[in-house]
């Protein structure tokens, strides 16, 4: 499968895997693939593969433009890269692509040609009126019967292409339809050739007017009445008569329908081409009715996968409190979306302490949960009995660091307890400090403070402790979708009034804390959403 890589200053490099759904690339932090420079616009272009496999990139009208494999400079427009795609001051190397297939290659490229008209030719614009007998218009209910029930898109223009040759004898014939990438594709052909070029030996004249301005047309007599007059493709070969018309839907020029005649002298009528038109209008409607079905079926797919996710990501979650020795735990997480990059964690090691993480990926949805998902198996690997925090924390800060993006981090607070004591020692990597229930009050255990996991990869971490001789009670580890939830008119809720609601708090069992925090963050929401994951980890000396 194709994939990016992407080389940050200094000398850090990044892993992007390509599919179907396009990537984002961009300034803005909320796109896929984050570029920091100010050449490059907010949200500069997409990326993905087609069913060929193929890299496409889109240019989203960008202030300087994209490149692929050192070609010209483009905007808004779809092109196909092979090596490399030049964006601003970053060049996106394509890795694991795999080699181009000409014979399977259906597309078709037509230069656009000036609007004409002369001899024994007609065309016709978009809004004139369709005009058919009752023979044709039974013919064209018995096709839109039989192409109703048809979902695969091949099949369906195959039965359209027959209908059009059996019913306007057209020796020759072929569908063109045009790609995401902006250009277009004869999917489905009828004794087409192509000629040396790899170019298909059909008028391009006539299938750009109707590509191109929703023209249809009918054209009769070409060697002797459209020589000088028509672009030479339509001489250049022995057509005898063609008749050439748009798929429409609605507005959207879907495609076109082409065919001709080398060999037969008989001619085509303005009905024909209004037959012609008919046959796609309903081609029009059913590839519409394909695309939306299609995107269903991809949006089923997507809310299944992340049902299965979302299970999976809770089944990382303890599943119940912990009561052990002097300590008691319980935690609580409630994504903004289906999954989200908050987690907490308590788990037993081999000599009784208890490891404990709380952490929060930047970003939200399934890149967030699965980075988290990793970050978690990492902190299991690496939590030991004997491990220093300092270390482990530097360890998995490198590890972080060299394997995401410079947009993405990970704040967390990482720890281990003793249940006999109730000595709670940990790290912070960059967050929010807890708060620490002591002698009917609360406060913030601001020491310690490092940066986030994937920040600096030099970063040094301290390790803090909290005791129960300290005349500690109780403490609420939390993620920022905590202090940062807003009420309807803006207001964050802030460090203070969390800390008040929770001094008041009469038994500060792990479980009372935890509602505490959860009641007072409800009431200040009101019919707010919140916009962040919530997590919360609460801790109770004296179980």
């Amino acid at each position: 499968m194709p994939a990016l890589l992407v080389r940050y200053p200094p000398g850090k490099t990044h892993r992007f895997e390509l599919s179907s759904s396009p990537l984002t690339v961009g300034r803005s932090e909320a796109c896929d693939i984050h570029l920091p420079s100010e050449e490059i616009s907010r949200e500069h272009a997409h990326i993905w593969i087609d069913e060929h496999n193929r890299v496409l990139v889109q240019d989203r009208r960008s202030k300087n433009g994209t490149r692929v494999d050192a070609g010209e400079t483009f905007r808004n427009e779809v092109r196909v890269a092979r090596r490399s795609i030049r964006v601003g001051e970053f060049e996106l190397e394509i890795v694991e692509a795999p080699p181009a297939d000409d014979t399977a290659d259906t597309r078709v490229v037509f230069q656009p040609d000036p609007p004409t008209a002369s001899g024994d030719a007609s065309f016709f614009p978009p809004t004139r009126q369709l005009d058919l007998n009752t023979q044709r218009l039974s013919l064209l209910m018995s096709l839109a019967e039989r192409i109703s029930g048809v979902f695969d898109r091949k099949q369906l223009l195959e039965q359209a292409l027959d209908a059009c040759c059996e019913a306007l004898s057209f020796e020759r014939g072929l569908i063109v339809i045009k790609t995401q990438r902006g250009d277009t594709e004869a999917p489905v052909t009828r004794n087409v050739q192509r000629d040396a070029s790899g170019a298909y030996t059909v008028s391009r004249t006539l299938i750009n007017r109707a590509l191109l301005h929703g023209e249809r047309a009918v054209v009769n007599n070409l060697a002797t009445d459209m020589v000088g007059n028509i672009s030479d493709s339509l001489v250049r070969f022995p057509i005898c008569s063609a008749l050439c018309v748009p798929i429409l839907h609605r507005d959207e020029i879907l495609g076109a329908i082409y065919g001709d005649r080398i060999t037969q002298a008989s001619t085509y009528t303005n009905e024909d081409v209004d037959f012609l038109a008919a046959i796609a209008r309903q081609v029009g409607v059913g590839l519409s009715s394909l695309r939306l079905l299609n995107r269903h079926v991809d949006l089923q797919r997507m809310v299944e996968e992340i049902k299965q996710a979302r299970t999976i990501q809770r089944r990382l979650l303890p599943a119940e409190p912990l009561h052990v020795g002097r300590v008691a735990l319980a935690g609580y997480n409630e994504p903004s979306s289906d999954v989200g990059g908050d987690y907490f964690d308590y788990f037993t090691l081999e000599d009784g302490r208890v490891g404990l993480t709380i952490a929060d990926v930047t970003g939200h949805g399934l890149p967030a949960a699965l980075l988290m998902a990793n970050f978690q198996a990492a902190v299991h690997v690496g939590l030991t009995a004997g491990a220093s925090l300092a270390e482990l924390a530097a360890r998995l800060n490198r590890l972080v660091y060299r394997n995401t993006s410079p947009s993405v981090f990970i704040t967390a607070i990482v720890g281990r307890l003793d249940p006999e004591t109730g000595l709670v020692e940990y790290v912070n990597a960059g967050h929010p400090a807890p708060v620490v229930l002591h002698n009917g009050g609360a406060r913030l255990d601001m020491e310690g403070r490092a940066l986030p996991f994937g920040i600096d990869q030099d970063e040094r971490y301290e390790t803090q402790a909290l005791t129960p001789d300290d005349g500690l009670s109780a403490a609420l580890f939390y993620t920022d979708g905590l202090v940062e939830a807003e009420d309807p008119q803006g207001q964050q809720l802030g460090y203070e009034t969390i800390a008040d609601a929770l001094a008041r708090v009469a038994d500060p069992s792990a479980d009372a804390v935890m509602r505490a925090a959860l009641d007072i963050v409800s009431a200040h929401l009101g019919e707010a959403r919140n916009l962040d994951d919530l997590t919360l980890l609460a801790m109770r000396w004296g179980a």
